[in-house]
């Protein structure tokens, strides 16, 4: 299997080299990433400057590797209209440091770059681990992912839809099992701290926390937070059908 992988915490981000390690064992590694931090950047894309991509080097086990100045998004588009060899049978987004819970999806530049890949036809998968340590182990979050990704190979049961995981920051001993689940709601409490520069001029740093709610057990908010390694698929369609239905009268009572 050929696969693409890519990320949002930049081309050094330890998770990206468990997964290079992991996957590049057993099958064809290619990687475009960004060359640094992305995080947050949902699926925007660079369409005001010019991308470039530095090309890297590839001891670790990967056939090419690129470092780009762009966003997730950006590097899987990049990756599979330009600098890519062939097209890839599979991209893995990951391994992001922190979680990928809920309605984090809409901001997270690692669902962006699987979300990409599915634009282009194409399976994915992102991964993430519910940690924002510094010293973290992700070999189990890669060995997880590879798991995946072999048995979606073997059995491609998806279509338009991405496979999103999340991995508990636990031993491999403590994790309780897998859960399929769906996507919760998770809410921060934001706060904007307010900061002055040296020339007087008010600027904003985005803090806050999750608040903690309640979801229910068929989430994968509540799975992660009891142990388990959730896996949830999400899909590109974001039409909400029940509404679709309730508004189709405003076809004839709405003048143009």
């Amino acid at each position: 299997m050929f696969v693409l992988l890519s990320n949002d915490d930049g081309i050094q981000a330890p998770g990206l080299t468990a997964l290079i390690k992991e996957f590049a064992r057993r099958h064809e590694v290619a990687v475009v990433a960004p060359d640094r931090e992305r995080s947050a950047s949902s699926h925007s894309i660079t369409v005001h400057k010019p991308l470039r991509a530095q090309q890297m080097d590839t001891k670790l086990g990967a056939t090419c590797a690129y470092a780009v100045n762009g966003t997730p998004g950006d590097c899987v588009k990049l990756a599979l209209t330009t600098l890519l060899p062939k097209k890839p049978d599979m991209v893995i987004s990951g391994i992001n440091r922190g979680s990928n819970l809920g309605t984090d999806v809409f901001y997270s530049g690692t669902v962006a770059a699987a979300f990409e890949a599915l634009l282009h036809g194409i399976p994915a998968i992102a991964v993430s681990l519910a940690t924002y340590g510094e010293e973290t182990d992700y070999g189990l979050s890669a060995a997880v992912a590879l798991a995946v990704a072999e048995r979606l190979a073997a059995k491609p049961v998806l279509s338009r839809t991405l496979i999103n995981i999340n991995v508990p920051d636990l031993r491999k001993a403590d994790i309780k099992g897998v859960r399929i689940t769906r996507l919760g709601i998770r809410q921060y409490r934001n706060i904007f701290e307010a900061r002055r520069d040296p020339r007087g001029q008010t600027y904003y740093w985005l803090a806050g926390e999750p608040v903690v709610g309640t979801n229910s057990v068929d989430t994968d908010i509540a799975a992660v937070e009891q142990g388990f390694v959730s896996i949830t698929p999400v899909a590109v369609d974001l039409t909400d059908y029940e509404g679709l239905q309730q508004l189709q009268s405003w076809e004839n009572e709405i003048d143009t």
